[in-house]
């Protein structure tokens, strides 16, 4: 009993583990951190040097190599591509918006800064005929097909 209240002290709840909320916890942590890899494009733990990496398709029909990206939101001239023997690499960067004045973010999912993709292709690409087409954020570049390998370098201009 208390000299000052005259009743038996309450019994001090000792904190309980819940593994079921710590499963819950780690769960949303593991969430987090797979997002945040698929959304930079690198491995988890890469912070800020892994960037980001379009989405890019790579077919092949009976003339060329058809590569198709995702580069919305992305100027035509911040767009480079070249050709590299049988390497094809397409670079460039998406620029952040300008933020209003006296505003601040609330929520940043977009990925911002420069990206790099570089695809082997099967087989030989002719120097003639390369072309880049770049509308509603879905780039094209055909890469006619040769017989021959080549190993100089070729930029390729984007329309």
């Amino acid at each position: 009993m208390s000299a000052r209240t005259g009743r038996a002290p309450r019994p001090v709840a000792a904190a309980s583990w819940d593994p079921l909320r710590e499963l819950a916890g780690l769960k949303d942590r593991l969430n987090r951190l797979f997002e945040s890899a698929m959304r930079r494009g690198g491995t988890p733990g890469a912070g800020d040097l892994a960037g980001w990496s379009p989405a890019v398709d790579l077919r092949e029909d009976a003339n060329a190599f058809v590569l198709t990206a995702e580069l919305p939101g992305i100027a035509r001239e911040d767009v480079r591509i070249r050709l590299e023997g049988r390497t094809v690499v397409v670079e460039g960067e998406r620029r952040a918006g300008r933020q209003s004045r006296g505003a601040e973010h609330l929520r940043v999912e977009r990925s911002y800064g420069p990206f790099a993709r570089a695809l082997e292709l099967p087989g030989g690409v002719a120097a003639r005929g390369l072309t880049a087409r770049l509308r509603q954020g879905v780039l094209e570049v055909r890469l006619p097909k040769t017989a021959r390998e080549r190993s100089s370098r070729v930029e390729v201009r984007v329309d």
